[in-house]
């Protein structure tokens, strides 16, 4: 009998035990429903795309948490998205789209005044296949460094940078560059090494969770690409994100700015895409 109740006692400490550790660090699996509009202002071709699709998301960070010495984060995304209006020019373009992300942080060192600030190994990849109007697909690989350091006081403020190596591989869309500028399909891909710079902030209120966010990143490939090739892209975003109700069910509001640059015009006009889109996101 003793026994029998040692080991339900045992049985009952671990379920506790259980139940305050999945308080203390909650399930980081979510599934997200998006709506959204892009566009190329440049080309008098490109239409105004009206598109929505679904998101199944593993990110132990969350939104607003920060990061721990000696542990292994994971934020990883897998869209779908369809588009209404891919690309007027473009006749037998798919509609449909998918992205992908994959980033790992493992910090493993900090420094300064009661070592605020923490140094992360970082590496990434991230890639679209059929998606912003005039992409075929590309692909992002990076390797390098993350700084963080949150600053608190009623509210936080959250500061990261990231510097890394990386290859990109990246193609347009054919029927345009080849029709009207007369350019074969071999002229249209861009593959090779680069480095890569993120700036990222996050502003969190802590009475009400919400939090807006503005990030800048950079990366210039300019080593190892064929025929003195270069493929530059830079990628500006704000955003607000709003729990609803609780953290396991939040808004997302973003706007986006990306601008492509190549040593030859491929498309005729400027590569700049805006982009301004809405997310509702579960936490299971």
């Amino acid at each position: 009998m003793k026994l029998m109740m040692l080991v339900i006692s045992s049985l009952l400490l671990a379920h506790i035990s259980t139940s305050v550790m999945a308080e203390e660090k909650p399930l980081p699996l979510a599934a997200s429903v998006i709506v959204g509009l892009e566009s190329y202002p440049d080309s008098e071709y490109s239409s105004m795309s009206r598109g929505g699709g679904f998101s199944i998301i593993w990110d132990d960070r969350r939104y607003n948490n920060g990061l721990k010495l000696d542990e292994n984060y994971i934020r990883a995304r897998a869209t779908y998205y369809y588009e209404r209006d891919s690309e007027k020019y473009d006749d037998d373009r798919y509609r449909n789209s998918m992205d992908a992300k994959l980033h790992y942080y493992r910090p493993f060192t900090s420094f300064g005044d009661q070592q605020q600030y923490i140094v992360s190994a970082h590496a990434r990849v991230e890639g679209h296949y059929n998606s912003q109007q005039l992409e075929e697909f590309e692909i992002l690989a990076i390797a390098g460094l993350g700084l963080n350091r949150r600053f608190t006081d009623v509210n936080h403020y959250d500061l990261g940078f990231v510097l890394a190596a990386g290859y990109s591989e990246e193609e347009k869309d054919d029927d345009w560059p080849r029709q009207e500028l007369g350019h074969g399909v071999d002229v249209l891909g861009r593959s090779g090494l680069g480095y890569f710079f993120e700036w990222n902030n996050a502003y969190t209120f802590t009475n009400s969770s919400v939090q807006i966010t503005a990030s800048y990143s950079h990366f210039s490939g300019e080593w190892a690409y064929d025929d003195n090739q270069f493929y530059k892209v830079d990628h500006l975003k704000f955003g607000v994100i709003v729990p609803l109700g609780n953290q396991n069910n939040l808004l997302h509001f973003a706007t986006e700015y990306v601008s492509r640059d190549y040593e030859l015009d491929l498309i005729g006009f400027d590569d700049v895409l805006y982009r301004v889109g809405a997310e509702y996101i579960h936490y299971f």
